[in-house]
């Protein structure tokens, strides 16, 4: 048995429209079809002057992105061989060598796709995306359920019907640029046994100086037969322990005592912790996922006052101060945002 093995698909992508002969490459993925369009300069870039308005047709037509999946060995007895796409904008139909094996209408739902019996151990695996016109598409959703009401004061109204961004459809600080598009990571993972999720549930005492819990490991595969279980601190090794999987799940129960717990900005640390779920087979490794938890004690606070009922929150005994400002997206077209602009602010 083999560790999982992850190949990213994000070179050798082409796209076109879908009523169109012309093939054009695509820089990268993560993308979405305005960004691949200025690439190739048939259109200019829509935040400057009226260039918007002379590309509103983009938002108007189908499209087609394809890409050849990387190699692959001949499959074993137990090897799975998964596509996972993280975000699909929107409305969406994922063929692999001429069979449909994805229908979404969801930008936000991540998928993960078992094709272990639909790849050919052959070059040549193709994979055609097709996404439909959102605004078109979105308005058909809307007019099946005439009898609801559609309130909203920007924007066609159409975008409550779909869960897309809803800026896409214009907005009052915003333009209308309905994009589409693989607008995040695709890419084709194989294995035996892989760590689908790590849960950790816990209760702080009331004195604060014990943390008690279970942490959960859910196994997809069915080669995984323990799971090894780790909490440290920096490298302070907390939790150490085993657990068989059953019914693809493992799980095992954990006690700190006198634990670093987390506070709010303003109120004290935010000390997280390291929880590393291992799936094993035999003696053999073949996946791992590291979680960062913080510990508190929080708390919504409601008691009944001379107005009503009090609404604030209380973290490990203190009460606190709760606000926010409004975050807007920092650019309209959100893959080619990059962790240095998110994380600075710059343009």
């Amino acid at each position: 048995m083999a560790a999982l093995i992850t190949q990213e698909l994000r070179k050798g992508w082409e796209f076109k429209q879908a009523a169109a002969e012309e093939w054009l490459p695509v820089a990268r993925v993560p993308t979405n079809v305005h960004l691949d369009l200025m690439d190739n300069k048939k259109i200019e870039d829509q935040f400057l002057g009226f260039n918007e308005l002379k590309c509103e047709w983009v938002g108007h037509k189908d499209w087609i992105y394809r890409v050849t999946l990387p190699s692959i060995s001949t499959t074993k007895h137990g090897t799975k061989h998964v596509l996972a796409f993280d975000g699909l904008d929107t409305y969406a139909t994922v063929e692999l060598n001429g069979h449909t094996i994805l229908e979404s209408d969801n930008m936000w739902i991540m998928h993960r796709v078992d094709v272990s019996d639909k790849l050919s151990s052959s070059n040549g695996n193709t994979l055609p995306i097709y996404f439909k016109a959102a605004l078109p598409e979105s308005q058909r959703v809307k007019a099946a359920y005439p009898e609801h009401k559609w309130v909203g004061f920007n924007g066609d109204m159409a975008r409550l019907a779909a869960r897309k961004a809803q800026y896409h459809y214009g907005w009052d600080w915003g333009p209308v640029l309905l994009t589409c598009g693989p607008w995040r990571s695709a890419r084709l993972e194989t294995y035996h046994a892989w760590v689908e999720d790590v849960r950790v549930d816990y209760e702080v005492d009331a004195s604060f100086k014990k943390v008690s819990g279970a942490i959960t490991a859910t196994i997809e595969g069915a080669a995984g037969e323990t799971v090894d279980f780790c909490v440290k601190l920096g490298e302070e090794q907390i939790l150490n322990g085993t657990a068989e999987v059953h019914n693809g799940k493992a799980a095992v129960d954990f006690y700190i005592d006198d634990p670093k717990l987390w506070y709010p900005h303003g109120y004290g640390e935010q000390t997280l912790y390291n929880v590393t779920a291992t799936v094993r087979g035999g003696d053999e490794s073949l996946h791992s996922v590291t979680k960062r938890t913080g510990f508190r004690k929080g708390e919504l606070v409601q008691e009944l006052d001379e107005i009503g009922k009090s609404f604030y929150f209380r973290f490990n005994g203190i009460d606190v101060f709760c606000g926010g400002s409004d975050w807007i997206p920092a650019d309209s077209f959100t893959p080619r945002i990059t962790e240095a602009r998110y994380g600075d602010g710059s343009r």
